[in-house]
């Protein structure tokens, strides 16, 4: 389990306007390729197209949205490309992998290192923490039960201030959560 944190916050585009998101930390194309590279990967024409689709992306997004946003960028990219992508760079910790508040599996992109995430069950917005507050928890319960603890995944979920301030109910923009920024 790693000890280094970083914080990181990933605001949506509605979000980005608020006094709580002083920097986004993304991490630049290059650097990723670096990152590929130092773990021994080939950083091939497809690879870059569907990194740079990924970070583009300020909210969390499923595999199937980077396909498509993927195939409105070059056609040519197969469904197995993109899969596969993601899941390289979840292994090398560009990605993360988050369970949005409908319990669907998503990612989203970040500076590499420990972190958690609050999530708006209205709008989707993302913000990354680094705080771990579960650290004394996983520790006694390896103590207590013996367990070699490889990690752990915390995710809360609630009303962000932009859509508290515009009203909004739990849920009313589900369907606004599927939408890719651009």
């Amino acid at each position: 389990m790693r000890e280094s944190c970083y914080a990181s916050m990933v605001m949506s585009e509605r979000a980005a306007s608020s006094p709580v998101n002083p920097s986004v930390t993304q991490p630049a194309a290059a650097d990723v390729a670096a990152l590929l590279t130092r773990h021994g990967y080939r950083v091939t024409g497809p690879r870059r197209v569907v990194v740079a689709a990924v970070l583009k992306q300020h909210r969390p997004f499923t595999a199937e949205q980077m396909v498509a946003a993927v195939h409105a960028r070059d056609p040519d990219i197969g469904r197995a490309t993109v899969y596969r992508t993601l899941e390289l760079l979840a292994s090398v910790d560009v990605l993360k992998r988050v369970l949005r508040s409908d319990g669907r599996p998503a990612y989203i992109s970040g500076e590499p290192g420990h972190r958690h995430h609050l999530v708006c069950s209205d709008c989707g917005s993302t913000v990354a923490f680094s705080a771990c507050p579960v650290a004394d928890l996983v520790r006694d319960l390896s103590r207590d039960t013996r367990f070699r603890i490889d990690g752990h995944l915390l995710e809360v979920f609630g009303i962000c201030p932009g859509c508290q301030h515009a009203g909004h109910e739990p849920g009313a923009a589900a369907a606004g959560i599927d939408t890719l920024s651009q």
